[in-house]
């Protein structure tokens, strides 16, 4: 007899077995094997006993899955062990055991399916599939382990060091040899990671391995080896020797490590570097150290330096910028930084030295954007009272001062007339308004710092999501077609929002985001978005041919729909392309009732 129904039935037990029993009831790929089960039971009876297991499973409740579950399987197995190859060739190995702090779970193979491909595929979206799992707690799995491992290697280096500094270290020390095994002393950054999470989680056992790096290592490595040497006391002479290493690499990170401490010889050799020709080594020490005396010498330096280059000493642009990298984010500038700001008209009017692209007007603008990461209320005054005067290229900083320091009515009366505009200069400032407007509502702010780079989710994005807009922009976007606008600031205050939302979802404009449109007629309160959700689906997956990121969007907004409506949900699926189904029912798990997790 043919065994294709069979194998198939034995193919979705195994996975159900898998992701737990209690997600067997009502599954659907189950229920498509129960008619044609029961059509060959006619001629081959034990395919009619297969059909009922599975109808009394699929039927039945999460109580007795478990023991219907076995049950199916059991006479599953009894088939194809007597009609089909129920043995491989291979051999016996010792089951490997690692101490871990977390617990197994009743997490789904389906939530997870997406996590272990986001940590071991390559390719967009992931770094926010895994910071998700990271705040919903998901990464609390033994099967996790392993693939996190494998994303130390990988090629986007933020993702990488978030595994490595959130995710690894809370599996406990019994990971260690995990890591050790794959640990190469003349390799790269990723190997430095393995060595930071060994160090982070046996101490005492990984500073002689450290020691052996400063001989041994490649730079890479070295780099974090003084990392943590720099965490000890009694090694920091060790590190001072790497201060005076020519590899610009060791040198940098041997600086960094020193800054945390406040001993006369690190004073001394930070006075020192300070007078070197080259300051952009010190600008992440800088971030740490506190010594008065050794930020007494650069702005004393930084004073030097200005004076020179508002007189027309262009040569001097490549040093300021070094002293501004220096003070980034620091609180205790204020005064030098205002000082330099209050001269930026003479500072505008330096010509670009030779054989350089950088202008008085572009230090301008990074003199801005220190000002406004210092965030003193001094600073953010003196940006808005310059504000007509600065380069176009700090507008988004203007804007965000403002947010965080005027009355919501006053930004919207001094900005919202920009959203008229269509081309130009005006045009770029209301795109700016609108990147703005995403920022508030996601807390991603990518233009953070041209000079640092941004962060998935700062200080700043964090602030910005907390600004109280006036909720007369979202007429104004209506009025200027400025759908981000719109998206993002919608709220139940703003019902007249909702057909301009709707007319967006039916428009056949490719880069309408569908997910955000769903999520703004949610916070609008619209008792249909649960259906406008559904149609919008049906209609962009019809002929998708992957799973690009505004799908992604669209259907994480399903979080924000209500969770009664889970069933009309679910069925859905079944008529969704394969290659969808996995996604959208995963997106569908936050609204089903949370799973307590089993003890170890």
């Amino acid at each position: 007899m043919s065994l294709a129904l069979i194998q198939e039935a034995a193919k979705e037990v195994r996975r159900l077995a898998i992701a737990g029993s209690t997600l067997a009831v009502g599954d659907f790929r189950l229920k498509k094997l129960i008619a044609p089960l029961e059509q060959a039971g006619a001629k081959v009876p034990v395919f009619g006993q297969v059909a009922k297991s599975i109808s009394d499973l699929v039927n039945g409740t999460e109580a007795d899955s478990a023991a219907q579950l076995l049950t199916l399987s059991t006479l599953l197995n009894a088939i194809l062990y007597t009609q089909g190859e129920s043995s491989t060739a291979a051999a016996y190995e010792e089951f490997e055991v690692l101490p871990t702090t977390c617990r197994s779970t009743r997490t789904s193979a389906r939530v997870l399916k997406p996590l272990v491909q986001a940590l071991t595929s390559s390719g967009g979206g992931r770094f926010e599939v895994i910071k998700s799992a990271l705040e919903r707690k998901a990464f609390n799995d033994l099967r996790l382990i392993d693939p996190a491992i494998k994303a130390l290697d990988d090629n986007f280096p933020e993702l990488a060091e978030l595994v490595a500094e959130q995710i690894l270290p809370e599996y406990g020390p019994g990971i260690v040899p995990r890591l050790k095994e794959r640990l190469d002393l003349k390799g790269k950054k990723a190997d430095g990671r393995r060595l930071k999470i060994m160090h982070r989680l046996d101490r005492a056992a990984t500073v002689e391995l450290c020691k052996t790096v400063l001989d041994d290592g490649s730079p890479e490595v070295k780099a974090y080896a003084i990392e943590c040497l720099g965490q000890h006391e009694e090694h920091l002479p060790l590190v001072m020797e790497q201060a005076n290493s020519k590899n610009k690499v060791v040198r940098a990170a041997a600086l960094e490590a020193l800054a945390e401490h406040d001993r006369p010889e690190i004073v001394k050799l930070f006075d020192e570097a300070i007078k070197g020709k080259a300051l952009d080594i010190l600008a992440r020490p800088f971030r740490a150290i506190r010594n008065q005396q050794v930020l007494n010498s650069l702005l004393g330096e930084g004073k030097r330096v200005f004076e020179l280059l508002v007189k027309g000493d262009e040569e001097q642009i490549p040093r300021y910028c070094e002293i501004l990298d220096c003070l980034l984010e620091r609180k205790d500038a204020d005064d030098f930084l205002l000082n330099c700001f209050n001269q930026s008209d003479k500072l505008a009017k330096v010509k670009a030295a030779k054989n350089s692209h950088i202008s008085g007007a572009d230090v301008v603008s990074r003199l801005t954007c220190t000002l406004y990461r210092s965030g003193s209320p001094e600073a953010l005054a003196a940006i808005l009272e310059k504000r007509e005067s600065l380069p176009p290229g700090v507008f988004g900083q203007v804007v965000r001062a403002a947010l965080r320091l005027w009355p919501a009515d006053k930004v919207f009366k001094e900005f919202s007339p920009l959203l008229a505009h269509k081309k130009g200069a005006g045009k770029e400032k209301a795109d700016e308004l609108q990147r703005i407007s995403w920022a508030s509502t996601t807390g991603e702010v990518p233009d953070l710092d041209y000079l640092a780079g941004g962060e998935p989710e700062s200080d700043e994005g964090r602030t910005l999501k907390e600004v109280k807009w006036d909720p007369r922009w979202v007429d104004a976007g209506i009025k200027a077609d400025q759908p981000m606008i719109v998206y993002c600031l919608a709220n139940s205050t703003n019902k007249g929002a909702i057909p301009y939302l709707l007319k967006l979802l039916d428009a056949k404009n490719t880069y309408t985001q569908s997910g955000l449109v769903i999520q703004a007629l949610a916070r609008c309160g619209y008792p249909g978005v649960t259906d406008a959700f559904l149609s919008t689906v049906e209609k962009k997956t019809k002929n998708a041919r992957y799973f690009d990121y505004n799908l992604q969007l669209l259907f994480e907004s399903a979080r924000v729909l209500p969770k009664t409506d889970l069933p009309k949900l679910e069925a859905l699926a079944p008529k969704l392309d394969e290659k969808f189904v996995d996604k959208y029912l995963e997106a569908l798990e936050p609204l089903r009732p949370a799973r307590q997790p089993e003890s170890a």
